[in-house]
Parts: structure tokens; sequence; C-alpha cells
């Protein structure tokens, strides 16, 4: 019966987080003003619009920061924990430790964010081997969410004889909130 609950847990992670990157993905091309006019972003905007826009219509956007999308992920990410506790069969009551749920959420929100530049990194990583010039709509979109966080590492170490390392110093630096900044949040509970 453990080989079921495991397999329950794992397809319901699986799912609640693929939501949770889809809607992140929205919020990060927002942010960064990529093209949505594309395979990647159209199925995007499909996908979330649904929900996306009646949340709009009741919370408002601050300045350039899409509030219903983030407010969304947020709520996703507490979902999934909610559902991760349930299908563990946990017995404590969680009203008592909801403050540390709302905590823990947030950790796991911080942690596919990181997860997500750390993926678009290795894809543009990945690309500049392969085809270094072509131009594809993943891609597009890979870089535009990868260059805000690589070009301040770009002025920091420039490239040495034609290398680039500044991906290795974000992918660190990336690695490194991980441990400090997302870990202690997913042990409050």
């Amino acid at each position: 019966m453990q080989y079921l609950q495991n397999a329950t847990s794992y397809l319901a992670a699986a799912l609640i987080s693929f939501a949770l990157y889809l809607v992140l993905m929205r919020f990060w091309m927002q942010w960064v003003r990529a093209d949505f006019r594309n395979e990647l972003g159209q199925f995007i905007i499909t996908l979330t619009n649904p929900i996306i826009i009646p949340l709009r219509r009741v919370i408002p956007s601050i300045g350039t920061i899409d509030t219903a999308t983030l407010l969304l992920a947020y709520l996703i990410s507490l979902l999934k924990l909610l559902t991760l506790i349930w299908l563990s069969s946990a017995t404590a009551p969680l009203s008592a430790y909801f403050p540390a749920l709302l905590i823990v959420a947030f950790g796991i929100l911080l942690q596919a964010c990181v997860y997500l530049f750390m993926g678009a990194i290795f894809i543009s990583i990945i690309a500049s081997w392969v085809a270094p010039h072509s131009y594809h709509p993943i891609l597009s979109v890979v870089r535009s969410i990868s260059e805000p966080i690589l070009a301040p590492a770009r002025k920091l170490i420039p490239p040495i004889g034609g290398l680039d390392l500044s991906p290795m110093v974000v992918l660190l630096f990336l690695n490194v909130s991980l441990h400090l900044l997302v870990a202690p949040l997913l042990s409050f509970f």
C-alpha cells in the first residue's frame, strides 16, 4: 500500500508543479517583457488565462508586478504543500501549523523560481554549444528569462578567451541561495 501512496504523492506533486511552473513562466515572461507571440507563449497564455483574467479583475497590478499571477503562483505552492500533507496521512490538525504552512509555501515558491532560472540557464548553455546563432521560439523565451540575471554577472566577469563564465557564477549563486534562503523556509514546518 505504501507504493501506491508514494506513486500518488509523486503524481500529485508533478501535476501541481507543472501548474506552478506554467504560472511562474507567465509571471517572469511578463516581468522581462518576453515575446508571447510564439508557440510557448501562446501555450502558457491559453492554459493560464481562464484563472488569471478573473483574478486580475479583483487584484490589480502593483506597478509592473502582476500581483494576480504572483498570488496564483503562491496559492498553487500552498496547494502543493497541503496536498502532499494530506496524501501523507498527517494526523495533526493543520490549523495549529497554518502560519508555518504559509512560510513553507513561500519557500516552495522561491525554490520553483530558482529552479526555473537554473533550467533557463542550462538550456541557454546547451543551446550555445549546439546551435549558437540559431533562432527558436523557446530559446528566445529562455534567453529573455535568463538574461536579466546573467547580465550583471557578465559585467563583473567578462568573457575570457571567448569563454563566458557568467552562467557558472550565476548557477553557483542560485545554488547558494537554495541553501541559505530556501532551505530554512522549507524546514520551518
